[in-house]
């Protein structure tokens, strides 16, 4: 359930969100398994992080979104209340409506919608090179000690870990309200 709060002056989306799955996913350093032990110790240090519309890059490479220029051109909100639960990690992404709307409609109009949209998490880690199998998938390396930088919201294309995974933007649609705020009105904004 999307629901809305007031956060830094103005209202703002919760949304559940599924950021990432146990699982071999093909992102920028090929096939990586991301085990529960490894997603379950990042998940206080998802808490904060920035959400963006695309990766961050400049000329061409990637940064990180907590530069100045992320922030300014990209950012959309921030991740809150984030855990790991039926192996995987899921989040709620609070979402400036006014950012969005500048930054890139067509995730406004998903939200209003309750349409899913692909996710990618932008994170740094240090990877097991030993290749291996899970579930029939093999993979080149394993993930570790992950520290995340952003979770960004894809309007086309398809994340490493897609909706077909089992990730997405309005993907972990459970009917739970931000913790620690029962008292806020939660009506969706049309």
């Amino acid at each position: 359930m999307i629901t809305t709060v007031q956060f830094e002056g103005r209202e703002h989306f919760v949304v559940p969100t599924v950021m990432i799955t146990v699982g071999v996913h093909s992102g920028s350093r090929g096939p990586v398994y991301y085990s529960a032990e490894n997603l379950r110790n990042s998940v206080d240090l998802w808490n904060g992080r920035p959400v963006v519309v695309w990766h961050p890059e400049l000329y061409g490479s990637p940064v990180s979104a907590s530069t100045p220029l992320a922030f300014d051109r990209q950012r959309i909100g921030t991740l809150f209340n984030t855990r790991f639960e039926n192996n995987a990690l899921k989040s709620e992404a609070w979402i400036d409506p006014q950012r969005v709307a500048a930054i890139d409609a067509r995730v406004l109009t998903a939200i209003r919608k309750r349409e899913m949209m692909e996710v990618s998490t932008g994170l740094f880690s240090q990877n097991d090179t030993t290749a291996g199998t899970w579930n029939g998938r093999p993979y080149n390396q394993t993930a570790t000690k992950i520290t995340p930088d952003h979770l960004a919201v894809l309007p086309t294309g398809v994340g490493a870990c897609s909706i077909a995974d089992g990730a997405g933007l309005i993907r972990n649609a459970t009917g739970i309200q931000p913790l620690g705020f029962p008292e806020w009105d939660f009506a969706i904004a049309q």
